[in-house]
């Protein structure tokens, strides 16, 4: 008999290392936690399954916003604003994936409920700009150089939206086994020349 249920549980066992990723995967992505010190910017909700992978707040910085398509490093100079202000960087990841296309949509929604104006808003790689992605993610001007996860590819979103003094720069993308959102939320901006 007790070679019975030790075959019972092994099979039960077989099939659970059989199943599929997202049906485990979906069990150990509930139980990863957000890192020591992090929240959420009280306007913009995570999405769903999301956790804060990067967290950097600064009372009085710079950061560079695109405006529009970045393709070269001069557009860079006519599709760009910088602004200075108190700026909270965070780097989330969504797992399991879900669809580029689906977080922009939330935040599109968050942003809207909130208040906030769309100033720039672009998807794919010939919208947004063969730039936009490196600008945003490794020049150091945008997200501080190491501390979002990168990945580069055409599920690419950007959205740039503001209410009153404050702005957000959301960057959305759909990795091979995860959705990766940068959110830079700027406070009591303001524009430098």
């Amino acid at each position: 008999m007790k070679s019975r249920r030790l075959s019972c549980m092994s099979l039960v066992f077989a099939a659970c290392l059989a199943a599929p990723a997202p049906l485990w995967a979906a069990t150990a992505a509930s139980y990863v936690s957000d890192i020591a010190g992090s929240r959420d910017f009280r306007d913009l909700p995570r999405f769903q399954n999301a956790h804060i992978r990067a967290y950097q707040a600064r009372d009085n910085a710079e950061i560079v916003v695109p405006v529009a398509a970045i393709n070269t490093r001069t557009d860079e100079g006519q599709n760009i604003i910088q602004l200075q202000g108190a700026i909270t960087h965070t780097d989330y990841v969504i797992r399991p994936l879900a669809p580029a296309a689906d977080v922009d949509r939330h935040y599109e929604n968050v942003l809207r409920d909130a208040g906030y104006e769309t100033v720039f808003r672009c998807a794919g790689i010939t919208a947004c700009g063969t730039r936009m992605g490196s600008l945003i993610l490794n020049d150091g001007n945008v997200a501080p150089a190491g501390f979002a996860d990168g990945v580069f590819n055409d599920q690419m979103r950007v959205r740039v939206a503001k209410k009153g003094a404050t702005w957000v720069l959301l960057h959305v993308i759909q990795g091979p086994d995860r959705a990766l959102v940068y959110q830079a939320v700027i406070e009591g901006a303001r524009e430098l020349e």
